[in-house]
C-alpha cells in the first residue's frame, strides 16, 4: 500500500493508450448536452491516425458516425441531442452534408420569398425544357432577344373594363 493511501493507487492517471487496451477505445472523451439528452464522443486511435465518434440508439439500433475532428463530431453530438430532446429522432435521418445544403438553400432563397419546394420545381420544369443547354446561357439569350419587348397592359387592366 502507499504512503498516501489506497485511494491514491486507484485513482492515478493512466495514459491514453493504457486506458484504450485492446480494442482502442476508451470512454467517451466528451458528452455534450442539450436539455437532459446527453451524446457521447468517442475517440479512436488506429496507425497514428484519430477518430472522434459520435454514439446514439435510433430505432432500437446503436448508430455510430465517425469525424476527423472534434469540432465537427460536438455539432454532430448536438443536433443528435436536439433531436433526442425534442422526440423526433426518427424524422429526420439526413446526413450532416445534406443538412448543411438545405440551410444553405434556403438562406438563397429568403431574398426572393420563394419556398424551396416551389423554386426545386421551377428548376425542374425549366431544366426538362433546357435539355443539355445551359439555363443561365438561355436566359441570356432571352434577354438580348425580348428586352426591347415593353409590357404596356396588364390582365387586371383589361378585366376592369
Amino acid at each position: 500500500m502507499n504512503e498516501a493511501g489506497d485511494k491514491m493507487v486507484t485513482n492515478a492517471e493512466t495514459d491514453f493508450k493504457a486506458r484504450m487496451g485492446k480494442r482502442g477505445m476508451a470512454g467517451p472523451i466528451a458528452k455534450v448536452k442539450f436539455g437532459s439528452a446527453s451524446v457521447p464522443i468517442y475517440l479512436s486511435e488506429s496507425n497514428g491516425r484519430k477518430r472522434y465518434f459520435v454514439a446514439h440508439y435510433r430505432d432500437g439500433k446503436r448508430i455510430r458516425k465517425a469525424f476527423l475532428d472534434l469540432a465537427s463530431a460536438k455539432k454532430e453530438a448536438l443536433f443528435v441531442a436536439q433531436r433526442i430532446q425534442s422526440g423526433m429522432q426518427h424524422v429526420t435521418d439526413i446526413k450532416p452534408h445534406e443538412r448543411d445544403s438545405y440551410v444553405a438553400a434556403v438562406r438563397l432563397l429568403e431574398k426572393s420569398g420563394v419556398p424551396l419546394v416551389a423554386a426545386v420545381e421551377d428548376y425542374m420544369r425549366a431544366r426538362e425544357k433546357a435539355g443539355t443547354e445551359s439555363l443561365a446561357a438561355m436566359a441570356d439569350e432571352y434577354g438580348r432577344i425580348f428586352k426591347k419587348v415593353v409590357r404596356r397592359s396588364s390582365a387586371a387592366r383589361w378585366w376592369k373594363r
